[in-house]
Formats: structure tokens, sequence, C-alpha cells
């Protein structure tokens, strides 16, 4: 398909599909990639996520999703699982109704799946899936990335997460901490392809062994021509990939476990912050967070003013149950800070 070349395309496919009226039922698609690329959650800085040289150096793409969540690194060997549905009172990700039926397709295949207990999927301990999700009125989106045959070095090289991440998951780099799942497949799966292991998939989602009795939908013309052109004018933008800001004078970060990294830009000027953003990869479908960032610019740099600040704002619903005091303390303390 000419029109999945291009990376941002993929990358619209969720919002056309929660935003375009003809598509009220439940949904699941795939996608697999035909070239390497990085994609960046909505929330996160790529300059302190990505190695930029590595990516340049050798030809992979950058995008940014629509969701939450962690970079990640897919290639020819993924294969990547996007489920949309009507959730009109949702406030939290539901990730293990999602999950489970791509957890028992992979149990039948001989792999020791779970689903751990925020968005990850895992194999002996090791992660092979993370997940993601997004709100748009009352349609939702859940998708995540199977690891089957994906290079696991370029992964490693090409993602740098914030060492407080690494350090709470007790691991030193990307690559001892996921695996593929090829290696995890029995013995009568063993040579399994990508296009198998997604018709097993939908065996499971659609409780069938008949797949031709799958309800399909074949994207028209016009359908296709919407999509790219929200890919090319939103999900293609540089600011859309790079942000508009990043010109900041400090970025530090944390790790909170069940909710995940936090980081934040700032600039001082006078003793008082200026220019703040947020970041992460926390998975929060109502994020506001300029809301956040209201509260914090302006305010004077110490311990007191800036837990006050965090504590105004409305940290639960755009992030999690963080404890202001702990944010304001990661501003402060300069052995968090990042070079990107």
């Amino acid at each position: 398909m000419k029109y999945l070349k291009d990376p941002t395309v993929e990358q619209a496919f969720p919002e056309y599909l929660q935003t375009t009226a003809k598509f009220s039922d439940a949904l699941v698609y795939f996608y697999h990639p035909q070239t390497p690329i990085v994609i960046c959650g909505v929330h996160q800085n790529v300059f302190a996520e990505v190695n930029m040289a590595y990516l340049q150096a050798h030809g992979i793409d950058l995008v940014r999703r629509g969701s939450g969540g962690g970079a990640v690194y897919v290639d020819p060997g993924n294969l990547t699982y996007v489920f949309i549905d009507t959730e009109p009172t949702v406030q939290h990700p539901h990730f293990r109704k999602y999950a489970q039926p791509v957890v028992k397709a992979l149990q039948s295949l001989g792999v020791n799946a779970e689903s751990d207990s925020r968005n990850d999927l895992t194999v002996d301990g090791r992660k092979f899936s993370g997940m993601s999700a997004s709100k748009i009125g009352h349609r939702v989106s859940y998708g995540g990335t199977l690891m089957i045959d994906v290079d696991i070095e370029a992964a490693s090289s090409v993602l740098k997460p914030s060492r407080a991440k690494l350090r709470a998951k007790g691991v030193q780099s990307v690559h001892s901490r996921v695996t593929n799942l090829r290696e995890h497949f029995d013995a009568a799966h063993r040579t399994v392809s990508i296009d198998q292991v997604q018709q097993t998939i939908l065996t499971q989602v659609f409780q069938t062994t008949n797949l031709a009795q799958v309800p399909t939908y074949r994207l028209t013309e016009k359908d296709w021509q919407a999509i790219v052109s929200l890919a090319h004018t939103k999900y293609g933008s540089k600011t859309w990939i790079f942000g508009a800001g990043n010109q900041h004078q400090y970025y530090r970060d944390g790790y909170f476990n069940g909710i995940g990294t936090v980081g934040i830009g700032f600039s001082i000027q006078d003793n008082h912050v200026v220019d703040s953003q947020i970041y992460g990869d926390f998975l929060q479908p109502n994020s506001n967070l300029h809301a956040i960032t209201e509260r914090l610019d302006g305010t004077e740099f110490n311990l007191s003013a800036l837990t006050d600040a965090f504590a105004r704002a409305d940290l639960t619903t755009s992030i999690g149950p963080l404890p202001p005091k702990r944010l304001a303390e990661i501003m402060l303390d300069r052995s968090h800070d990042d070079q990107f």
C-alpha cells in the first residue's frame, strides 16, 4: 500500500477512526511497518528520549503519536495492533481489557505472556509490547507494538529512557529489559509468520476460526485522502514531532511507580520559573498540562513555593496521583539534570 510508506500516515489512523462518524462500532486493525521508525508518546521530549545522532546516521524516521506512553522503536519485525471503541465515562485507561485477546493468542502459540499492572505485556519478566491510549470525545483507541523479530540492538542504541526510569526498573539498558517473541514461541510455532500471529489474534478477538466471517471495512480513496491530509498537516509537522519549546535552561525528571516518567523543562529568571513544560510517558487520556504550567510559571524557585504551585494544580487528572513536594524536589535537584 503506497500510503503506508509515509510513517506519519499510521499516526493519523486512530484520530481519523475516532472522529469520523461512520466508524461508530468497535474496530481493530494492524500495522506492519516497512522501515525502521521511532514513535514518541504525545507528551515526551524527543531530545531527552531519542539518540538523535544515531537516528540520523541510520536513516530512522521519527514521528509522534497522539497517545501517551513512552518512545518505541519499530521495524519490519514488529506488528502493531490497535483497538478503537466507545467508552463515554473512561477516566483511566483499561489496558487489560484490550490486552486480553492478544495475551491469549500468544499463549496459544506457546508464549508465557502476561499483562502487567500498567501497560506492558511481558514474558518471563521481559517486555515485548507497550500499550498506549487516547480519548477523543467518547471514542478511545488502545494500541500496542509486538516485538517479534525486531532489531533489539538498534532499539537499544536509538532509545535513551531516563536514568530514573531504568533505575526504577532495576535494569541498565533497553536491551536488558526487552525481548523478541520469536525465542518464546513453542517448537510447533517457532517459525510462525507475522501474518499468522495477526490471524491468531483476530481469532481471539472475534472468537472464530473462520476469518472469512470477520466483518471487514475496506478504506475508500476518499478515506485515504482524508487520512493523508491529517497526517501531513498535523502529524508530519515539525512542531508536532519536535515540540514548540525545548529551549529550556534545565530539564529534570523522575520516575513514579504506576504513573511513569515525569519530566519538567524550565528556565529561571530573577529566581522565578519561566517557560515551563511538562513531559513524560504517563498515560492519562484527559491531560491538561497547560493548566499545570500556568500555575508553575512565575513561581519563586524554592521548595515551598514550588510545592504550593503543584498542590494547586490538578495533577491527578492530568498525570496521576503525584506528591507535589516530590515534583518540587526534582526541579531543585541538579542530580536529575539530563543533557540532550
